[in-house]
């Protein structure tokens, strides 16, 4: 009925945006409906068959250039909420046409219908009928058919509503009449640009949407019925004029709204980051209040739970016995649920990426959580275990909130490193304070000890020869009894020689100083079995008359001469066996015993300071220390030392 320049070209063809719709929202293999209609619709107005088919086939691949170039060539967005999303529409727009345009003008031109002087001319007026369409009808379609961002209230609806009024009635006035100042009637035509800036700015693209699609139409029935500021002489002019003005404002207030959205997105984004890094300033505020690890995991799903939205957190850490901890939102008969129906050694996180899963478990509808994540806690690349986290919200943790809940992993590992450290220090300075009590001990009682054996053997014994040689000197006129005072006084000192030798080698061997380690190792040995009679096998390997540093002989030699003490004390051996070789720049030392045995790690042997003395000797020489032993099992002590190049 609009096709006035031919009687199958018209300057108005919603269907355009149509069939472009009905492809980006239901599919692409729906083009089959898109050429049966054009077909079918143009051979019921008695358009030949040929034209008919070169029309169909000209809409279809118009409306397939769009869709499949805005569906799979660029990121576009159905509800055109970005700026760039109207221009790939219109991009498209301006080659989908095209292609129509061409062919359908190539159709009436080939086909006898149309005059080729009016080549031009037709194909000008097909052009713009049916950008028209896809920059109308389209976004007014794929805007709608999408769900809506932002709720409205009853004001948002009372606005809406007196907008549409106000633009329809000044719409209709405009275009529906031909008054005789027609300059002052063309120039009202612009005061419908502000009313459709409210629209885009307030309402957003359903605001710009509705309100081109209402403007569009009311100035199209008025311009077709040779009324309003775009009448001109030729009905064809006319509408292309109209058509024209109705794009440049089509694109001008999706532009705008879609700047509007972007603006409002921005803002709602940077509220948010707002909001995260004043959830993460109070969960470090709130860490610095606590020191016990206990306190520290409890807090943390706490605040995972309070702070950032999910329904349930709880923590698996290594080295802590008790799996999980600080559990927050959800059972523990839950938490085994859920891990059940996934890989475990997934879900422990060895690598540093975090994990998420939907949680699917079975037909069952009541499901309390439907997605998961599993959330890597390491300090100083160290993993200490992982966070994790679910919600009642299907896909909650997308790429735009797992940033958030990456940083406040990282809080925690930090929170987490420190709370051990607290307790390592405190350990540490327990341990400390016992070792120097334990030094003070020792020297009283070593210095009680050594007055002993001066007073009691050596005193005593020095005491005796000074009555001895009182004798020798009153007997010095009977020659008879000097060879029998004699005897004695060298006996005596012989005793005193011996007692005062084994009481400097109780304190430092000299051997140790004189001769080495091996040496001194070796008459230890020898003395002990003597001595207790425990048979101790000793061997040393690779040293070749080689000495170590001082600092290194007086620590091993103490490490064995305490471990074969604690085999005396506690072990109830038969035999030990010591090995010392020089390995790969290190020293090992190997004191093994067939005793009683021990457990380690147990409780109480947290005051035994013998063990923690060794340990301190070695690690001061950046070395390990480890002892291995259980009930029946006899005892090994390891020691590796490091030796200077």
């Amino acid at each position: 009925m609009m096709a006035y320049v031919q009687p199958n070209t018209s300057p108005v063809w919603p269907s355009t945006g149509l069939a472009i719709a009905a492809l980006l929202l239901f599919g692409i293999n729906l083009w089959p409906g898109v050429l049966i209609g054009v077909v079918g619709g143009s051979i019921i107005n008695n358009v030949p068959v040929a034209l008919a088919l070169g029309m169909g086939v000209g809409n279809t691949l118009e409306a397939l250039v769009i869709a499949y170039g805005l569906k799979h060539l660029v990121d576009f967005k159905i509800g055109l909420s970005r700026v760039q999303d109207v221009l790939y529409l219109l991009g498209f727009s301006l080659l989908g046409t095209m292609v129509s345009a061409t062919f359908g003008t190539m159709s009436l031109m080939l086909t006898g219908l149309g005059p080729w002087e009016f080549f031009v001319t037709i194909w000008i007026t097909w052009w713009v009928g049916n950008l028209l369409g896809a920059l109308v009808v389209a976004p007014v379609l794929l805007v709608w058919s999408s769900k809506p961002k932002i709720k409205r209230n009853w004001r948002s609806y009372l606005e809406g509503s007196i907008l549409l009024l106000l633009l329809s009635l000044f719409s209709w006035y405009v275009f529906s009449s031909t008054p005789q100042d027609g300059i002052t009637h063309r120039a009202l035509l612009y005061f419908i640009f502000p009313i459709t800036l409210w629209a885009a700015l307030r309402f957003e693209q359903r605001g710009a949407t509705t309100a081109i699609f209402l403007v569009s139409g009311i100035a199209i029935w008025g311009t077709a019925q040779g009324i309003g500021p775009y009448s001109l002489e030729s009905l064809n002019n006319s509408l292309v004029l109209l058509q024209t003005f109705t794009g440049v404002v089509s694109l001008t207030m999706l532009i705008l709204a879609a700047v509007s959205i972007e603006r409002r997105k921005a803002a709602e984004a940077l509220q948010s980051r707002l909001h995260d890094l004043s959830n993460l300033n109070h969960a470090s505020k709130t860490f610095l209040g606590f020191y016990e690890a206990s306190d520290i995991y409890r807090t943390i799903c706490e605040l995972a739970v309070t702070q950032f939205n999910v329904d349930a957190a709880w923590l698996d850490l290594r080295g802590v016995k008790k799996k999980p901890v600080g559990v927050y939102g959800i059972e523990q008969n839950e938490i085994h649920r859920i891990n059940r129906f996934y890989d475990q050694t997934e879900l422990t996180a060895e690598s540093n990426s975090v994990i998420t899963k939907t949680i699917n478990l079975g037909n069952n509808n009541n499901q309390l959580f439907h997605h998961y994540a599993t959330l890597p806690i390491s300090f100083g690349g160290q993993s200490l275990g992982t966070l994790n986290v679910a919600s009642k919200v299907g896909g909650f943790f997308n790429q735009e909130r797992l940033p958030l809940f990456e940083s406040f992993a990282n809080l925690c590992a930090v929170a987490i490193q420190n709370a051990w450290l607290v307790k390592e220090v405190q350990t540490s300075n327990k341990q400390l304070h016992a070792l120097s009590q334990h030094l003070i001990s020792s020297q009283e009682k070593e210095r009680l000890h050594l007055s002993r054996e001066i007073h009691d053997e050596s005193g005593q014994l020095l005491s005796a020869l000074s009555v001895k040689l009182g004798l020798l000197e009153r007997d010095t006129k009977h020659v008879e009894k000097l060879d029998e005072h004699i005897i004695d006084i060298k006996q005596t000192a012989n005793l005193i020689q011996k007692n005062l030798h084994d009481l400097a080698m109780n304190l430092r061997p000299s051997s140790l100083d004189h001769l080495g380690l091996i040496t001194a190792l070796e008459q230890y040995s020898e003395d002990f079995t003597r001595q207790y009679n425990i048979d101790v096998k000793y061997e040393a390997v690779g040293f070749q008359n080689q000495r170590l540093t001082e600092e290194i002989e007086t620590a091993l030699f103490r490490i064995v001469q305490e471990s074969l003490t604690n085999v005396v004390l506690h072990a109830a051996a038969t035999s030990i066996d010591i090995l010392i070789c020089l390995r790969d720049k290190n020293i090992v030392a190997v004191i093994e015993d067939d005793g009683i045995g021990f457990v380690p790690t147990s409780p109480t042997l947290d005051g035994h300071l013998g063990i923690l003395g060794m340990r301190e000797r070695i690690e001061m020489l950046n070395g390990k220390f480890t002892i291995e032993s259980s009930y029946g099992k006899g005892t090994t002590v390891l020691v590796e030392v490091p030796l200077d190049d």
